[in-house]
């Protein structure tokens, strides 16, 4: 083979060989160039879905939002046995309320305001109301002694703001 041939045809492998390493090697380092240089994907403005769940490291339900059947919109938070121990919900009459739970997933308090405004905060034993206090009105419900210690205060006012009623 002439000389000039011999040099025609160690060029073209020569080249053939640089572009595959070109072809190749961009391909390993090109995504990572990519990548770096690439834009944050978009944030979508609205998230529709018709629950949400939040879930530990072994896949238990630990938190949820969601709408119940009747269409009231609530969130609810779960302990690692999968009980409800709190719950915050609106009800269909405009009322939102704030719950807990025990671990046995019994009521024991919970915070309202009605639809007109007007708060109040129930307890209950692990049967039924024992108390509830509202902006007008403390009732004790079946409660065989009520125990005020020197540590505690309750004091009652007027609508006027004054003092009706405090002990101790």
């Amino acid at each position: 083979m002439r000389p000039w041939a011999r040099a025609a045809v160690q060029g073209a492998a020569c080249g053939l060989m640089l572009g595959l390493v070109l072809l190749i090697g961009g391909r390993l380092w090109r995504p990572e160039v990519a990548a770096a240089q690439a834009k944050p994907a978009a944030v979508p403005d609205v998230v529709k879905a018709k629950s949400f769940q939040v879930v530990d490291a072994a896949g238990k339900r630990r938190a949820g939002m969601a709408v119940d059947s009747d269409g009231n919109p609530f969130l609810g938070l779960f302990d690692a046995a999968g009980t409800t121990r709190a719950r915050l919900a609106m009800i269909s009459d405009g009322t939102t309320a704030l719950a807990f739970y025990d671990a046995a997933g019994k009521g024991r308090a919970m915070l309202s305001i009605a639809k007109d405004g007007r708060p109040s905060l129930m307890l209950l034993d692990s049967n039924e109301i024992r108390a509830v206090l509202g902006a007008t009105s403390l009732t004790a419900i079946k409660t065989e002694e009520v125990t005020i210690r020197p540590e505690s205060s309750l004091v009652l006012f007027d609508k006027d703001g004054k003092v009706m009623w405090q002990a101790p």
